[in-house]
């Protein structure tokens, strides 16, 4: 049996003659009528010449010769400008969508209200009016109307999430830092930061999500949002290498905390138990609003400057507070004695004693305190510091044993204004209890400062104290003059990416464990003061799925523009 013809068989082609005789051009393979704009689906004279007759031979068969050809050619000319005129607006909208997705994304970065869109859009009409006048309608085109920067703030940020789902599909480790802190309308908000390293030495810390709680906030609450972003953001329990939390029972505690509930998970999920680290100490607020507000008034009137005020979410040096208010303490008193609150114990020099001693050892401990913040630290940095504090305290317990104030200067200062002993058993006793603190607080540290000294300096570790798996690696790197002079000249991280995949496999994975792991909270306490400035009294009200929205954006090194506006199917005009 004889198979049917396809039309698409046939090869026909365009003959340039058509173009006069019925006023048609080719395009993508068919001809399209210049005079109705209409496709001629076959591409076959004998439909083109239907058409033609059936519409406009009536009115244009009074072309002939030269004005059949200038006729075309008109009609052409009036194709191509429609389609420019199409193409110009597209570009247009499309571009005023890309502004103002750029403008939400400013304003969000910066925690403002979304009305603010408005007022910026104004600004920005006012500009074109006096610079370009003759852009003023495409100005006005761009979307910043509150409702629109919120739809545009909530995509912004759900694209942000998307692109570090698929990063989480890639690393080998990463890692966690907790944190829980209440907002203006008393809501817990926890937030979950991840720190991954993949293959290729890729590292990156992203805010991984938010659980606002509304009812209690116990560790299996806690823990109950932990899970929810695990199993959303594409992460398995088993390449957990840390977590790092503060010291608050529903965090950290033995059995309901959520270290316990999170070891648990990895167990299950076939994986080792994870590195647990504590942050270093809060602050605590020193006064209330109202007196501190009495307090710079009454300053102000005799000419001294004011105390340093923190609250616990905006870290001022706890050290400098105590050292302000050691140095005002004769302006405090006379403060309190004017409110009629006197305070005995800034004529006790034993209390003094112990004020003084305190303004310089929390001052040491705020020094180190700022050494252990910033982001992308490395473990062995964190874990030198906190040697080098654990041995200063027992210098410390030395030399004041000793009465030396060599690094206790405002006690050096104290002494010269009181013949009141220092009190030498409370500041040893004192700093005992401290590296006892410390001790039990980073006991993790210890478990694996032989890991540790192993990932910060290869080249001085002892073969046969290392696991098995690296032995002989680590015999070929420390053997290699040439590994070495890449270490003695790079970074730990370009060292470490710079070794050979195949010969070095256990050492890769070694590293990036350690890579991936959060050192403290300080990315949690800086986006909990964000948290605290973009919702505030004026606008407590923001919901928990916008501030989620705000804080993701303000926190994130992710570039979200290209493919969310990339991935528009319509541009949106103004409202």
């Amino acid at each position: 049996m004889e198979k049917k013809r396809k039309i698409d068989s046939e090869c026909r082609t365009f003959k340039d003659k058509w173009n006069f005789q019925y006023f048609v051009i080719e395009s993508s393979n068919k001809a399209l009528c210049l005079i109705f704009n209409e496709t001629i689906a076959v591409l076959k004279e004998y439909n083109i010449k239907r058409q033609y007759e059936s519409k406009h031979l009536q009115n244009y068969s009074k072309y002939t010769g030269s004005l059949q050809m200038e006729q075309f050619e008109a009609l052409k000319r009036g194709l191509k400008s429609q389609q420019s005129l199409f193409t110009k607006t597209n570009t247009e909208q499309e571009s005023a969508t890309r502004a103002s997705f750029r403008v939400a994304l400013e304003i969000a970065k910066r925690g403002k209200p979304f009305t603010d869109g408005e007022m910026i859009k104004e600004c920005l009409i006012a500009i074109a009016k006096e610079i370009c006048p003759e852009k003023v309608n495409l100005f006005k085109s761009v979307s910043l109307s509150a409702n629109t920067v919120a739809r545009r703030v909530q995509d912004i940020a759900e694209n942000i999430s998307s692109q570090l789902s698929d990063k989480n599909g890639h690393h080998e480790w990463f890692s966690l830092a907790l944190d829980e802190s209440t907002d203006v309308s008393d809501t817990a908000q926890v937030l979950i930061f991840i720190r991954g390293v993949d293959k290729s030495y890729e590292v990156y810390e992203e805010l991984l999500d938010i659980d606002s709680i509304h009812g209690t906030t116990n560790g299996a609450d806690i823990f109950k949002g932990v899970e929810n972003a695990i199993n959303k953001k594409n992460l398995r329990w088993r390449n957990l290498k840390s977590i790092t939390t503060d010291e608050d029972k529903n965090m950290c505690g033995k059995n309901k905390g959520v270290v316990a509930f999170v070891s648990k998970a990895v167990e299950n999920d076939g994986g080792s138990k994870p590195l647990v680290l504590h942050c270093i100490i809060h602050q605590q607020s020193l006064s209330t609003g109202l007196n501190h507000r009495q307090f710079r008034e009454f300053i102000e009137e005799i000419g001294e400057n004011d105390l340093p005020y923190h609250t616990a979410v905006r870290w001022l040096s706890c050290g400098k507070v105590l050292k302000r208010f050691f140095e005002l303490r004769a302006e405090i008193e006379i403060f309190l004695n004017e409110k009629q609150r006197p305070f005995a114990d800034l004529e006790n020099s034993e209390w003094m004693w112990k004020l003084a001693f305190y303004v310089d050892l929390t001052n040491h401990m705020n020094e180190l305190n700022l050494r252990l913040q910033g982001e992308n630290q490395l473990l062995p940095d964190l874990y030198t510091n906190i040697k080098s504090f654990r041995q200063k305290i027992i210098l410390f317990q030395s030399q004041l044993r000793k009465k030396c104030f060599t690094h206790f200067k405002t006690c050096g200062i104290f002494s010269h204004t009181t013949e009141t002993e220092f009190p030498v058993n409370f500041a040893v006793e004192t700093l005992s209890a401290l590296k006892i603190n410390f001790d039990t607080r980073f006991s993790d540290f210890d478990v694996i400062a032989n890991e540790i000294k192993l990932f910060q300096n290869p080249f001085d570790s002892d073969i046969e104290t290392l696991a098995p798996e690296v032995q002989m690696e680590i015999i070929d790197l420390q053997c290699s003059d040439m590994i070495k002079n890449k270490y003695q000249n790079s970074s730990l991280l370009e060292f470490y990416k710079s070794l050979p995949l195949v010969q070095f496999d256990n050492l890769h994975k070694f590293a990036r464990g350690l890579f991936s792991v959060f050192g403290t909270t300080y990315l949690c306490e800086k986006t909990f003061s964000k948290m605290k400035y973009t919702k505030n009294v004026y606008r407590s009200q923001l919901t928990d799925e916008h501030l989620k929205s705000l804080l993701i954006i303000g926190t994130s090194k992710i570039d979200p523009l290209q493919p969310i506006v990339s991935g528009k199917s319509q541009s949106h005009k103004s409202h």
